[in-house]
């Protein structure tokens, strides 16, 4: 498929991906504290002039792009790195997704005040947006983070002379086919990045075989290797716990969960519940829309239900906590014992288990996760995790973990050297794009 092709098509699904913003919007209206507006305008490239204060001590600006929250927490070590290596250079962030807006606003809320941070929604890829997006930005260098291949932005970069480097890549072998469809279309968008970090030679060979220059690929490791953990998210889980009136209880998460993995987990704790008395649960599904059906299917079984939405001071005493709230996902886990990580016992592909293991929880996952090859078979190499293969078999191993507090921790600690062993990723990255900045 040549560009051009790929552009007017871009230009007839616009309308479509309009109302898939707005129909997902309305969902989950029911939490619009936790996300921002969908800002329509800013979709098609059109917002303000970067208002960064004291302009005559600035540079052009470094413009980072992550897709939504989880990219964006595990980019946000990169930025303060730059931010201390660097500070003459204001910062700008994008995002697509409105809780990923919610958290970026939150996180550099002073430093957007302050005029040293700027935070925009990335356009859709049709040239005019990109044109109008790269001539208000005037970046010095981009920096766009995992799998986010958009041939038109790359374009138009390349015509304004923008080096753009795409950082902490990886590339799926389900990814890797579907971008093989349209071959010269995304070899020569490879081809205008400046760089390529990647995280592992599995996804270093396939983004070769999609076309990428040897020369510009860079084997870097995984960035969130580097995860750091706030101190201020393990007290809030502490407290969490004791709020809960959970300190004597045993605390399964099911984190990140997708359609139809909610009804498993929640049979699967009933089953659990009969021979661990004192198991109680967190489900915290991926996306804010779902956030109302599954406290509905939750609330209809026998046990006592709490939003974390509605939660007050007080104490409480339920069963099960819906985490019904952005950016607090490390907090979750830090008042749990056992992890399972959702998008694993459907074919989504699987979430990062590297917050947990930063934590040194013990983390298992379901048959699909195919989304995090490398990271998933280091883990199980070395003993740091565990996979199943069906909800049976995800009944006995955490009833197994449940039940064996040594296990559990030993494999927890597994889990954490496992961390600090492969840490350095963004020493790496710095290295490599310093460069552009002298």
């Amino acid at each position: 498929m040549s560009r051009l092709l790929y552009t007017l098509l871009y230009y007839f699904l616009t309308p479509l991906l309009f109302f898939r913003l707005l129909t997902k919007h309305k969902k989950s209206s029911a939490y619009k504290e936790q996300r921002q507006s969908l800002r329509l305008a800013e979709r098609l490239g059109f917002f303000s002039s970067l208002n960064f204060k004291d302009k005559k001590n600035f540079e052009p600006p470094i413009w980072f792009h992550t897709v939504s929250v989880g990219e964006f927490l595990a980019t946000l070590p990169l930025i303060r790195s730059f931010q201390q290596n660097y500070p003459q250079y204001p910062i700008v962030i994008t995002c697509t997704t409105t809780t990923g807006s919610a958290q970026i606003i939150k996180t550099f809320s002073e430093e957007i005040k302050l005029g040293h941070v700027f935070h925009v929604y990335l356009p859709y890829d049709l040239p005019d947006a990109m044109k109008r997006f790269f001539k208000t930005l005037k970046p010095r260098l981009g920096i766009v983070m995992e799998t986010e291949i958009w041939p038109n932005l790359l374009h138009v970069a390349q015509q304004f002379d923008i080096p753009v480097w795409l950082l902490n890549a990886r590339m799926s072998e389900k990814s890797a086919k579907g971008y093989a469809r349209f071959p010269k279309l995304i070899k020569n968008a490879l081809n205008q990045f400046s760089g390529i970090a990647v995280q592992n030679s599995m996804d270093a060979n396939r983004l070769k075989d999609l076309g990428a220059n040897e020369k510009t690929l860079h084997i870097t490791g995984s960035i969130k290797f580097d995860i750091k953990v706030n101190q201020e998210d393990i007290n809030a889980g502490v407290e969490l716990r004791k709020q809960l009136n959970w300190q004597d209880k045993k605390v399964l998460i099911a984190a990140s969960t997708h359609k139809g993995e909610d009804e498993i987990i929640l049979d699967i704790f009933e089953t659990l519940k009969q021979q661990q008395n004192n198991l109680v649960m967190i489900v915290v599904p991926r996306h804010p829309e779902r956030f109302q059906s599954v406290y509905h299917l939750l609330n209809n079984a026998q046990y006592s239900v709490m939003k974390r939405s509605q939660m007050d001071n007080k104490p409480i005493n339920t069963d099960i906590l819906l985490g019904d709230s952005m950016g607090e996902m490390m907090s979750y886990f830090a008042c749990s014992d056992v992890v399972f990580m959702g998008g694993t016992m459907v074919p989504t592909g699987g979430h990062n288990i590297i917050e947990p293991a930063a934590l040194g929880l013990p983390v298992v996952c379901g048959p699909h996760m195919f989304n995090f090859t490398a990271i998933n078979e280091l883990f199980l190499q070395y003993g740091a995790s565990k996979q199943v293969a069906d909800p049976e078999s995800l009944i006995n191993t955490l009833n197994v973990l449940l039940s064996d507090e040594k296990m559990a921790n030993e494999m927890g600690k597994r889990a954490k050297a496992l961390m600090e062993q492969n840490a350095g990723a963004l020493n790496k990255m710095m290295s490599l794009i310093s460069s552009h900045l002298q």
